[in-house]
């Protein structure tokens, strides 16, 4: 494999799949996630000057069940882990999903479990599926480590008093569980485009992180129009990062801001896929603000009333819900304003 992408965005990429795989082996998140975590620091430490294997994932994968396996013969403590793990022995289970299945998705509802706080949330899904540390968490929001083990701690065992299962939701749970995970990307997201202490504005870091898992999610969830409205919104929001603040950190309006610091080549990704989204029933309040963000990131007058044609063409016609109705409207009358009356 060629060293084509940073080892950190390679690992972060990995860590969910690795983690999948080995939930599905042996059970018990706070071990897996442990014995992830060994493995991307060995793999941090020692890829860089031996480069990147030819398999990565099965490199972090042996690495973690081994560091499993010490840790069930050495720790007797930990009794209750070792019939999972024993299983090793004798190799995968019989029901071992085929090579390159993703799990991403079945770990954020994992880690997005009702039973726990939106902070908690949002903890144990940079830790478990971003592949951060508690240290670059606790960094990202400003907080002690020891807070934020303490949180990811009691939410594993949360998770596991509830006795939740690393499986997807029922039918019958599954949007209402979609719609969790969403809330938590998209608090995630705003925690990084406009940070709520500390005395930068903005931390990257985390908005990156919500946009790359937002994609992901997207991946396994093509046809859901939530999911793509708010990628759609993430990334038209984003495009006007670099523009959005002055030399002093000072806030710098829509209408003064310079545009051409703006990302004109996500903007258009940002608008396909709000058109995309706003033409996929049922309409939700990701895809009806994905279609406002829209028409605030096209430059031009005209660029904007053609946005309100594109996205009011691809509103469901049959029998319209009084959201997309409004949504339309607002849309047409933000269109048409001068771009002096947008907001940030």
């Amino acid at each position: 494999m060629t060293y084509a992408e940073p080892v950190e965005e390679l690992l972060r990429g990995l860590a969910p799949q690795v983690l999948g795989v080995l939930m599905r082996r042996y059970g018990y998140l706070d071990s897996c996630e442990d014995a992830v975590q060994e493995a991307l620091l060995a793999a941090a430490t020692r890829w860089p000057g031996d480069g990147v294997p030819d398999n990565p994932r099965g490199w972090l994968l042996t690495v973690a069940t081994r560091r499993l396996a010490d840790w069930a013969r050495s720790d007797t403590a930990r009794r209750r882990r070792e019939e999972g793990v024993s299983a090793m022995a004798s190799g995968p289970p019989a029901d071992e999903p085929p090579a390159g299945h993703d799990d991403t998705l079945t770990l954020l509802f994992l880690c997005c479990h009702p039973a726990l706080s939106a902070p908690s949330q949002i903890a144990l899904t940079l830790r478990a599926v971003g592949g951060l540390t508690t240290a670059e968490i606790a960094r990202a929001f400003l907080v002690p480590e020891a807070t934020v083990a303490q949180r990811i701690s009691r939410a594993k065992q949360r998770i596991l008093d509830e006795g939740a299962t690393f499986t997807l939701p029922p039918p019958a749970e599954r949007d209402d569980r979609v719609r969790a995970v969403l809330h938590v990307l998209y608090l995630m997201f705003n925690e990084g485009y406009t940070s709520t202490s500390g005395a930068e504005l903005q931390r990257t870091d985390l908005s990156t992180e919500a946009i790359r898992l937002t994609r992901a999610v997207r991946t396994q969830l093509p046809d859901d129009g939530q999911v793509t409205g708010l990628l759609a919104l993430m990334l038209l929001t984003d495009a006007r990062r670099t523009a959005r603040t002055g030399k002093g950190g000072e806030i710098i309006p829509l209408a003064e801001q310079d545009r051409s610091l703006w990302d004109h080549g996500q903007i258009t990704k940002g608008v396909a896929l709000a058109v995309e989204a706003f033409g996929t029933p049922p309409l939700g309040e990701y895809q009806i603000q994905a279609a406002i963000a829209a028409l605030h990131d096209e430059v031009d007058r005209a660029g904007r009333r053609a946005s309100v044609r594109s996205i009011s063409a691809s509103s469901p016609a049959a029998s319209p819900s009084s959201g997309s109705t409004r949504c339309t409207s607002r849309a047409s009358r933000i269109a048409s304003a001068d771009s002096s009356t947008l907001c940030r």
